[in-house]
This record gives C-alpha cells, sequence and structure tokens, in this order.
C-alpha cells in the first residue's frame, strides 16, 4: 500500500466512524474522551512511566511492576484505574486483570531518541491553553479574524503575555519542546525532493559563485539532509541552514555538506544570488505584513533567471480541504494570528514581493505542496 491510499484509507475510516456516531456519541467524544485521554497521557510522562517501561523493555506488566518502574511514586490503584483508560484509547494494551503490554506508540513516549515526549510536553505547555481560551478571545476581539501577531490567542492567555515565539526564545524549555513537535511533524511528511525535481536546481548550478539551497528557519536541518540523500556528490558547503541562534545550537549530526548561520528572517538576506532559497512552513506563522517583508528580503537577495523561491507549505484548497490542513489553519490563527494560504493568496503575496509563481509541485497526499517562484 503506499502512503497516499494509507492516508486515503485513514479519511474514510474517520468518516465510516463520524457516520456511525450518533450525535450524543460524537459529542461525549470530542468534550469528555479526548481532553482526559491526553491528561493522562501526559501524566504518565510527568511520573516517568514511559520512560521506565521503555527501558524495561516494554514487556507485559503487572500494575505492581509498573510502579516499579516509574521515577515518581504513584498510588497503584490511580495507575490502573489510568492504565484501564489508555487500554480502551488504544495508547496500550490490556492482556489481563491489572496486566498490560506496551505498543510502538507508548516505547516511543519513553524513548529519549525519539520526539514524541517533548511534542506532548508542547502540546500541554503551548497548545493546549492556547485552544481553550481561543473562545474568549475571540470574543473579546469581537470576533474579527485575528491579524496581530503579537496579539494573538496564545499572548491573550499566556501569563506574560508574550507571543509564542518570544516566549520559545525567552525559555528554552519552550523552544525544546517546540522543537521536539516540529521534528516529530517534519517526520511524518513526504521528503520534499521526492515530490519536486531538484535536478532541476543543481542543472546549471555554479557552486563557486553561491549555495545550490538557503534553507531559511529551517531548524534541525532535516529538508537539506533530504537533499544530500538525493545528491551525495555536492561538495562540502553548497547547502546553508539558517535559523535563530536558540534553534541552531540543538542542531547535531549535520552533513558537512551543509552550512550553519545565524539569521533572522526579517533582516535583509546574508547570502546573495544563491540558485535557491526554501522556506517550509514558515510564511503560514505570519500574517500579511510581516510574511510581506519576509518574502522581501529573499526576492532582494536573487538573481534574476537564476535563483528560485521554493515554499513548502499548504495550499489551502477552496473546496474539501483535509482535517490537516484545517487543523493547521486554526492552530497557526490561534498561536500565531496567521494563517494557511489559497493559491490566489499565495499569487498575491508573491507578486508584492516582485516575484511569480512559476509552478505548484503537490505532495501528492493531499497536504503540502511546493511553490516554484522566481523574479518576475
Amino acid at each position: 500500500m503506499s502512503d497516499s491510499q494509507r492516508i486515503q484509507h485513514i479519511e474514510a475510516a474517520r468518516k465510516l466512524i463520524s457516520s456511525l456516531q450518533t450525535n450524543e456519541e460524537k459529542m461525549y467524544e470530542l468534550t469528555y474522551a479526548q481532553p482526559i485521554v491526553f491528561a493522562i497521557l501526559q501524566t504518565g510522562l510527568d511520573v516517568g512511566l514511559w520512560a521506565g517501561w521503555t527501558k524495561a523493555g516494554g514487556h507485559a506488566m503487572t500494575i505492581s511492576e509498573l510502579c516499579q518502574v516509574c521515577e515518581r511514586e504513584i498510588d497503584p490503584k490511580l495507575l490502573s484505574r489510568m492504565l484501564r483508560l489508555l487500554a480502551a484509547a488504544n495508547i496500550i494494551e490490556e492482556i489481563g486483570e491489572d496486566t498490560f503490554k506496551s505498543t510502538p506508540f507508548s516505547l516511543a513516549c519513553g524513548d529519549d531518541g525519539s520526539f514524541i515526549p517533548r511534542s506532548i510536553q508542547c502540546s500541554t505547555h503551548h497548545f493546549v491553553m492556547t485552544d481553550i481560551t481561543l473562545p474568549k478571545y475571540l470574543a473579546e476581539i469581537g470576533y474579527k479574524n485575528p491579524d496581530d501577531p503579537v496579539k494573538s490567542g496564545y499572548a491573550f492567555w499566556e501569563p506574560g503575555h508574550r507571543d509564542f515565539f518570544a516566549r520559545c526564545m525567552a525559555e528554552p524549555d519552550s523552544q525544546n519542546f517546540f522543537s521536539g513537535w516540529m521534528r516529530c511533524w517534519t517526520d511524518q511528511k513526504l521528503p520534499w525532493p521526492v515530490y519536486f525535481d531538484t535536478n532541476t536546481l543543481v542543472e546549471g548550478a555554479d557552486l563557486s559563485a553561491a549555495p545550490l539551497c538557503v534553507d531559511i528557519g529551517g531548524h534541525h536541518g532535516i529538508d537539506l539532509s533530504r537533499v544530500v540523500d538525493k545528491h551525495p556528490d555536492l561538495p562540502n558547503g553548497s547547502l546553508v541552514l539558517q535559523d535563530l541562534p536558540e534553534c541552531l545550537s540543538e542542531v547535531k549530526g549535520l552533513s558537512e555538506k551543509i552550512t550553519m548561520m545565524p539569521y533572522n528572517f526579517f533582516t535583509p538576506q546574508p547570502v546573495k544570488g544563491a540558485r535557491s532559497y526554501y522556506l517550509h512552513c514558515v510564511l503560514h506563522d505570519w500574517p500579511g505584513d510581516k510574511a510581506r517583508l519576509l518574502v522581501e528580503n529573499i526576492a532582494n537577495a536573487m538573481k534574476k533567471g537564476y535563483s528560485k523561491l521554493l515554499i513548502n507549505d499548504i495550499v489551502m484548497p477552496r473546496t474539501g480541504a483535509s482535517l490537516t490542513q484545517t487543523v493547521m489553519d486554526m492552530q497557526c490563527m490561534a498561536l500565531g494570528s496567521a494563517y494557511e494560504r489559497t493559491e490566489p493568496m499565495w499569487t498575491s503575496l508573491l507578486q508584492e514581493a516582485g516575484l511569480k509563481i512559476v509552478k505548484i509541485w503537490p505532495d501528492g497526499r493531499g497536504y503540502e505542496s511546493l511553490i516554484e517562484a522566481e523574479l518576475a
């Protein structure tokens, strides 16, 4: 089964379940079941259950044995109740009375090498409170479409009224949790060189003058690593990873073909005349003037007839948008007063910066696309 077929089956299964549920069953799941399942999943992380169980090998264990592997003392009766819930939610397996077995997901929750634990912490630390307080925030602003990233739904509840990125930059844990979530999110995507022909960049590229690709706001460097995987003969230093110093400080194990460069994308782009400039889920964080400034900084560094701007992001369809696309649109709104853009919105943004769309390359999964643009 192909990846796109697998996703189609998941969507079909969601529709089937929804069609079978009564209104009351659907209400119960949304308002009562899902919030408590996540809360207990997080509690398992807090007491060290997942880490201890994974370290012990993940085999079937009794409640008393599982209490022993926890880092913090926990009442066996409480743990038993928690695990019954998580078994019913398919997080773990129940194989007997007060006896449970791990799953690949629960093992990942306790794996230090996995980004799953940090993703859970990110939701608790950032997303949950933003979503809970969103109705009050929207009422406060008179139900207008949010457009100020500083006065966002996130800043509405955050104790210091800081916006999302300001808090991440001020608190290492906040950034660490977000970085883990970002890595998980990126890992499950289709690598962009699979659906965009990167050979068109390599062909005709003058790497003695400027890099092949500058990944702006590229965080862990995974997207450039995928270019290295496809083009292993690229010379060292032909790829540039740009991000804030706080983000680059945690990056490890990159190829020598990738050079790290601290950079704030709201300032002029220092790398001139590169073959391509790449943005992966960066512009959906920024509305209006902020997005325009970011694109203009890139356009001013591009070489006409040679440089490409590659925007790897969601292109919202006018109808039939997926759950993933619409969830991301609403979360971008809640967290930073931003949004996912339709093709006309992308066209308008790029035209304002003196660029034009050459082609849109869909990922084949109905999720992201790669927008290829150049100077008009």
